[in-house]
């Protein structure tokens, strides 16, 4: 995916991707993500590259989740109609 816009605010980042400022603060402060790659400070302001966290994002495994699933041993129910 080719963002239209490619580095945001932190603000605009997380209205975008759902994740909360604080995970983007976190995450730059504490070095998971690099400097100058996934985000920088531009005239005073903390910038995210869009286009390198959608490359993180689509790195990232996908943990399998049970909400709205019934476990496998237990059958769906047929109801004749």
């Amino acid at each position: 995916m080719t963002a239209a816009v490619r580095w945001v605010t932190v603000g605009l980042a997380s209205e975008l991707t759902g994740f909360t400022e604080e995970f983007f603060q976190e995450h730059s402060r504490g070095g998971l993500w690099i400097e100058g790659k996934v985000w920088k400070w531009v005239q005073g302001r903390k910038l995210f590259d869009l286009q390198a966290l959608y490359d993180w994002i689509d790195h990232q495994p996908s943990i399998p989740s049970r909400r709205g699933r019934k476990p496998k041993d237990e059958a769906c129910q047929v109801i004749d109609a």
